[in-house]
């Protein structure tokens, strides 16, 4: 999957152009107690996407049993404390169900139909009875710019804002943390709530609600 158009900077890039580095030393922002909440105590959880293990480490501090999956080996090395598999997500097929499929960071929003349904139909095929899946999507206020956001930790730029046909984005993102900088464009596709059940029924899932007001979180589960 090609979710970006490439990126630079430190360190091995995976082949959208994300940093591992950058990922490494990004921290969690209250995304493992928003998904803790949602489900129930030491559920077994398939974490399709989970980069360098951000957000697999608090998920296991909280009882929950996780596989976790990413399609660059330089990510899925550095998760050492429970079992993974390296993998492009379109193309896992275990002969395991879960009580959660997990599947974050906006690759929801993928910028190619035919690959976004494919992210799903995984997502369908790993998820148990009673299930659920959870999606991290985008919405479309996040990517305006030009951008710069600070705190004490990192500087995130937003830059080169483009609207293109079809409810799609393109943008930069560049992020400076302790001196070294990362850059990664961005090719994306916002979704309206009934592109999602679309697709989401196409594969055998409905939507269930939203773990957050702002509907960037979306609960499912099979029909």
């Amino acid at each position: 999957m090609r979710v970006g158009q490439g990126g630079n900077g430190p360190g091995p890039l995976t082949p959208d152009g994300s940093a591992v580095e950058l990922y490494e030393i990004t921290q969690v922002h209250g995304e493992d107690e928003l998904i803790n909440a949602a489900i129930d105590p030491g559920s077994s959880i398939l974490e399709l996407g989970c980069g360098t293990g951000r957000i697999t480490r608090p998920l296991l501090a909280l009882g929950h049993q996780v596989l976790a999956v990413d399609e660059s080996a330089d990510m899925v090395a550095r998760v050492t404390e429970t079992e993974t598999v390296c993998s492009t997500i379109g193309d896992l097929r275990l002969h395991r169900q879960f009580d959660l499929v997990l599947m974050m960071s906006f690759l929801i929003n993928v910028a190619d139909d035919a690959e976004r349904l494919r992210l799903l139909q995984t997502c369908a095929h790993h998820v148990r009875p009673g299930g659920a899946v959870i999606l991290q999507q985008q919405t479309p206020r996040m990517l305006r710019g030009p951008a710069v956001m600070v705190n004490e930790q990192r500087r995130m730029e937003i830059s080169d804002v483009e609207e293109l046909p079809g409810n799609r984005q393109a943008a930069t993102l560049t992020y400076t943390i302790d001196g070294k900088t990362w850059s990664q464009r961005i090719l994306t596709q916002n979704l309206s709530e009934d592109d999602l059940a679309a697709q989401l029924a196409e594969v055998g899932l409905q939507r269930a609600g939203y773990l957050t007001p702002d509907k960037t979180w979306v609960r499912a589960q099979p029909v």
